[in-house]
């Protein structure tokens, strides 16, 4: 049995939410936090029975914005969850930043807390843009940002893309991809590039459909996807996941749990887990989940609550391989599963190969270049 397990702690608090943003994440709540930390901090403690039970390998503190409350919390969260860790276990700490919330201060508790990787949200680099999609950052926040992490000694930084985006053209974006390689001397060893999603009631949709932001048509869109594939790759940033490329040895340990159907549990408000062979969440209201924990009831959002069978387990394991560009390791399948991949589902792999969506070689089943552009026609095989 593999005894390992990663950890998702989320921070549900902005100074204001993006105009695309559809996660759980609340502005104009900053009364709460100190309970909220207080709470999600008592929900890690009892669950000390399983934490003690496994190897906690990598945690990842995202939001929200974690950089927005104060660092004390931070270390707080992370100086509870390490009563559960042997640190020669832990390989990865990430924190999730918006360029405007970093100080030094903030930066070296983060470090003297155990914090290794740092996960900044760019998003774009043009101040008339991130102006359009609701950021409250600028160009020269972000700049100062990674100058004061580099300043501090981290050296494993990930950033954040996303595109297309409002009045965003393919010229402009080829001096974002640009100016995003120049930035490789400066610890930038990981970058997710995020196809924008257009969520039903957020402010985004409603500028979109009311005409007064929009968007390149889907050819020039695709000139994009090309330009920063191609650039990317030419200068040692490998793609190794649809939407991540990193340099080599700083693929993101923690998000590739996710895309191994590996365990992980997640604290506070909206946090998701899978674990004992089911996947569920956290109630999102941060109030509600600040007096559940206060009432020694459970946090879990029973709607959340999805016990998957054998099978169900299968096509989740294949759809999130092919998510990695190095896609299905049959063997490792096979398995897992004590079952023949090509048994279970033979109908659909031939279908998907004849369509030159997938190619296989002798242990591999991988998504082809055609595939990774159209991967959703994939995942509505195994759905």
């Amino acid at each position: 049995m593999n005894n390992e397990i990663g950890i998702y702690i989320h921070i549900p608090f902005c100074l204001s939410k993006c105009f695309y943003c559809d996660f759980a994440s609340f502005a104009r709540k900053e009364d709460l936090i100190e309970q909220y930390v207080f709470a999600l901090c008592n929900e890690i403690l009892k669950n000390a029975e399983i934490l003690s039970q496994y190897k906690i390998t990598t945690i990842y503190i995202g939001g929200g914005t974690p950089s927005y409350i104060d660092e004390k919390y931070i270390k707080q969260i992370l100086d509870t969850l390490m009563l559960f860790v042997n640190k020669e276990d832990l390989k990865e700490v990430t924190i999730e930043l918006n360029p405007n919330s970093v100080t030094k201060e903030k930066l070296e508790t983060y470090k003297e807390a155990g914090v290794n990787r740092l996960s900044i949200g760019l998003q774009s680099t043009y101040n008339n843009i991130l102006k359009k999609i609701g950021r409250v950052h600028k160009l020269e926040d972000f700049e100062n940002a990674l100058n004061l992490a580099n300043e501090i000694g981290f050296n494993n930084i990930s950033l954040d893309l996303i595109y297309p985006l409002p009045d965003l053209n393919l010229e402009h974006f080829k001096a974002s991809v640009d100016y995003i390689l120049s930035l490789k001397s400066k610890n930038i060893k990981h970058i997710s590039i995020y196809n924008l999603e257009i969520h039903e009631n957020t402010k985004l949709a409603f500028l979109l459909n009311e005409g007064y932001v929009t968007l390149v048509d889907e050819d020039e869109e695709y000139e994009m996807y090309k330009y920063l594939k191609d650039t990317f790759e030419k200068n040692g940033y490998h793609r190794y996941e649809i939407s991540n490329y990193a340099l080599k040895g700083y693929e993101s340990k923690h998000n590739l749990r996710y895309w191994n159907q590996e365990l992980y549990l997640g604290f506070g408000s909206g946090a998701s887990s899978f674990f004992g062979g089911a996947r569920y969440s956290n109630i999102k209201n941060v109030e509600k989940y600040v007096e559940c924990i206060e009432n020694n009831c459970s946090t879990i959002d029973d709607e959340s609550y999805e016990e998957l069978d054998l099978l169900s387990l299968m096509k989740e394991y294949v759809m999130l391989s092919l998510r990695k560009t190095e896609g299905l390791d049959i063997t490792k399948f096979n398995n897992k599963y004590k079952k023949d991949v090509y048994e279970i589902f033979g109908e659909e792999l031939k279908e998907l190969e004849n369509n030159k969506l997938i190619e296989k070689d002798k242990n591999h089943i991988r998504l082809t270049s055609r595939g990774l552009e159209v991967a959703n026609l994939v995942w509505e095989k195994f759905v």
